[in-house]
């Protein structure tokens, strides 16, 4: 009982097994006493009024015994149950039996005949089993007078043969029915046990570590969801682990090329550039580009771990947007200069006053922009623009760099994602435009982007008024 298949097996059985068992005694009793016996018992009263009918037009036999037991004694070959003729009343005149000689008629009285044509009554043995049927029938001359009654009894040892065969037959096909409701029940058993030894089987390799194959989904309805449920999980840990080890990979790429640069310069200082007042100022702004660049990736990898908690804690205030985003576009601006970028702004002076996290807000258009200028080449050129619509505030940013390739265009919100080698610079971790959604979400905007390949992309962030 300690299996689930056991008690799978038990639990579809047993109650089969009841019923089909009440089924069969239920069916043995109402066939035996509601089909067989009635029909018995009428095929008797068909003979018995039959009789009646022949002692009818002989009424000599209804006065003498003599005549009565000459008459039966002629019928005698001809008849199988025993037949017993009685007089007006009652009294016993002949059988076909001459082992009886009732004084009067068993049990019965000339009311009890008249209710009907024919009365038939049933004795049963011990064993709850009928074994004699007794008819009686009236005798009516022409005016319908009772003249006396004739009794027919039937043994029905004779025929109990036929309910046992009748039996047999009942019996095996309640017991083919019981082996084949016990044979289904062990296949429900054994293929819904099949079904969860195999999720649990998957679930201990996810525990302890080890390559899960996903679980074809079979079975009832609810062992799918719980298969399905299943697989998700373990596509969303494949995931996650080749998040770990693209952020692995991506962390010492993207630290070991600054802190190798690093490296050099001050080696570089110590071998005497010092002395080299233009060598030593090139290497200390090479040193601060460096270092910038870490910066960034730290401040990538605290929006990464904001992320991870689920929301990104703001700090509103109201800023003018008017004079907010002018400012914070001059730096950008010197960065597409520097790159040889044509940059151009269109930025409208009806822009609103808005509760917002400046700090928060500008890392996102920071990484927008950021990447226009990081993937457009020399001589392209880079777009801000920012204007209203209904109850909302558009701010975008248009570059005209290589595009972002149709089959990666579902993945730029993806964290790592870096997309087609040949379209990227090999910096960043590809955190950042998720990190830029993110914030836009916490501000409750969105973000949204175009892009065709070779041509440019188009960023646009909605904001709420």
């Amino acid at each position: 009982m300690r299996s689930l298949r056991t008690r799978l097996v038990i639990s579809h059985s047993l109650p089969l097994l009841i019923i089909i068992l009440i089924t069969g005694f239920a069916l043995d009793y109402v066939v035996e006493t509601r089909i067989l016996l009635p029909g018995f018992a009428e095929e008797l009263s068909n003979e018995a009024k039959l009789l009646a009918e022949l002692a009818a037009l002989q009424p000599n036999i209804l006065d003498d015994s003599q005549d009565a037991q000459t008459y039966l004694t002629r019928l005698d070959p001809i008849l199988s149950p025993n037949v017993s003729i009685f007089d007006l009343d009652g009294k016993f005149l002949a059988s076909t039996d001459p082992s009886l000689n009732f004084t009067n008629s068993p049990d019965i009285t000339l009311e009890d005949v008249l209710l009907d044509d024919a009365l038939i009554q049933t004795t049963y043995s011990r064993h709850l089993e009928a074994s004699v049927v007794d008819v009686f029938v009236p005798v009516r001359d022409d005016t319908e007078a009772i003249m006396g009654v004739i009794q027919m009894t039937y043994h029905l040892e004779d025929v109990y043969g036929q309910f046992l065969a009748l039996r047999r037959v009942i019996m095996g096909v309640l017991t083919t029915a019981v082996v084949l409701g016990i044979g289904i029940a062990l296949l429900l058993a054994v293929n819904l046990s099949y079904a969860l030894r195999q999720i649990s089987v998957s679930i201990q390799q996810l525990a302890a570590e080890q390559e899960v194959a996903l679980t074809e989904e079979q079975g009832p309805e609810e062992i799918r969801d719980l298969i399905r449920t299943v697989n998700m999980l373990v596509a969303r840990l494949r995931t996650l682990e080749t998040t770990r080890r693209k952020l692995l990979a991506n962390l010492v790429h993207e630290i070991g090329r600054p802190l190798g640069a690093l490296l050099s310069a001050i080696q570089a200082l110590e071998a005497g550039a010092v002395e080299n007042e233009k060598l030593r100022q090139e290497l200390l702004k090479g040193m601060e580009d460096e270092i910038s660049i870490l910066r960034r990736l730290l401040d990538d990898l605290t929006g990464l771990y904001d992320q991870s908690v689920g929301s990104f804690a703001l700090e509103n205030q109201q800023v003018n947007l008017n004079e907010w985003l002018p400012n914070l576009f001059r730096t950008q601006r010197l960065a597409a200069h520097a790159k040889e970028l044509r940059w151009k702004s269109n930025i409208s002076n009806k822009l609103p006053v808005m509760q917002i996290d400046p700090e928060r807000l500008a890392q996102a258009i920071g990484n927008l922009v950021n990447n226009a200028i990081k993937f457009t080449p020399q001589g392209g050129t880079v777009t801000m623009d920012a204007g209203t619509q209904a109850d909302e505030v558009w701010i975008r940013v248009h570059d005209t760099g290589f595009g972002i390739a149709v089959e990666d265009q579902g993945f730029v919100f993806t964290p790592f994602f870096r997309g087609r080698a040949e379209t990227r610079f090999p910096q960043g971790m590809g955190l950042g435009l998720g990190i830029a959604r993110d914030l836009v979400i916490a501000h409750h905007g969105r973000l949204e982007f175009e892009s065709t390949p070779g041509e440019g992309s188009c960023f646009t962030i909605w904001l709420p008024r």
